[in-house]
Parts: C-alpha cells; sequence; structure tokens
C-alpha cells in the first residue's frame, strides 16, 4: 500500500513541475469562508457552523488544451456539528490539496482529466478531541468532461473512468447506517 502512494506521488510531483510550461494562471485567490447550517443526521437535528480556508488558482491550457482549465486548491476545513436537543457535539475537519493533473483532448470540446485531492480529507473528532475516524492519503480519479468548448472554467461531468484510493480512507467507504453507528454515541 505505501509502494503505491510513494509512485503516485512521485507521478504527481513529475506531472506539476511539466505543467507549467503548458498552462497559464488566469485566477488565483487566497480565501476564509464562514459556513453553518441546519439538517436531520442520523436522527438528529443538527446545526452545524464551519470555517473553510484556503489557497486556490485556475490555470488554462495552451494549445489543444486551450478550453482546459486547470484547478489547485490548498485546502484546510473545520466544522463542529451540534446536536440541538442535547447541545452535544462532534467536530469534523480536514486539509488537503485538490490538483487537477492532466488533461488529454479527446474531440471536440471532451477532454480526458484526471484530478488527484492528497492530505488529511476527513476526520471526525469527539468533545474530548479524540479522533475515531481519519482519511489520509490519496484519491485519484480520471474522468470524461465537456469544457463546452467556450473558454470559460466550468463545464459538464460525463463520465468516472477510473478512481483510484491510497492510505487508509475508512470514511470514504462507509455507507449512511456505518457513520450513524459512529456518531450516535456522541451526539444521544
Amino acid at each position: 500500500m505505501r509502494k503505491g502512494f510513494v509512485a503516485l506521488g512521485t507521478v504527481a510531483a513529475v506531472l506539476a513541475i511539466a505543467a507549467p510550461a503548458q498552462a497559464t494562471v488566469i485566477d488565483h485567490v487566497h480565501y476564509s469562508q464562514p459556513y453553518s447550517d441546519d439538517f436531520t443526521a442520523c436522527g438528529f437535528s443538527i446545526h452545524l457552523e464551519g470555517v473553510a480556508t484556503g489557497n486556490a488558482r485556475i490555470r488554462v491550457g495552451k494549445d489543444d488544451l486551450d478550453t482546459a482549465f486547470f484547478g489547485l486548491d490548498n485546502y484546510d476545513y473545520s466544522e463542529t456539528w451540534t446536536n440541538t436537543a442535547n447541545g452535544r457535539f462532534l467536530t469534523i475537519w480536514g486539509n488537503g490539496s485538490i490538483r487537477d493533473v492532466s488533461a488529454t483532448h479527446i474531440s471536440g470540446s471532451i477532454f480526458r482529466f484526471t484530478t488527484v485531492e492528497s492530505g488529511r480529507p476527513f476526520n471526525l473528532s469527539d468533545a474530548n478531541g479524540r479522533v475515531l475516524i481519519r482519511d489520509r492519503g490519496a484519491i485519484r480519479q480520471t474522468y470524461l468532461f465537456d469544457t463546452e468548448g467556450d473558454h470559460t472554467p466550468g463545464g459538464i461531468f460525463l463520465d468516472l473512468l477510473e478512481e483510484r484510493v491510497s492510505g487508509p480512507h475508512p470514511a470514504f467507504f462507509m455507507t449512511e447506517d456505518e457513520f450513524c453507528a459512529v456518531v450516535t454515541p456522541l451526539l444521544a
């Protein structure tokens, strides 16, 4: 498992080094965004308070990639889920990087993209700070995407071609029932 993660990291590093010659940065932003929500999860009425911070940029490809846009988002977030009936809470947090590492022109405005998310994207801690769920490593997705050929970021997701998960990602594979089995004792 570790061997695959190192190989993936090496491939991503090589692609990252090659990318600037193929693309130009068109937007760069530092962000800090608080958010809140009220919803029901696992049978509990939940109030969520959180904040997401990060540094994101968008690059545009050149030549046959001139309608392909490549994103990079280095992010951190933390949110508190509070049971509104009794005040019990848990914390979900994460940090990582999401990077479009390559695009291959298929035809027209259709591209095959590869995106890698690496880091610790999902962690769940109890009220005492004890981590009960920890995802870490990398998730690599290759998919077909229609840029619509309009020289504007965005487009239409068409099909997931491949998804590889490196490192432990228990939350990524959890069903809703499995997730609720973890959070119910924390919020009840």
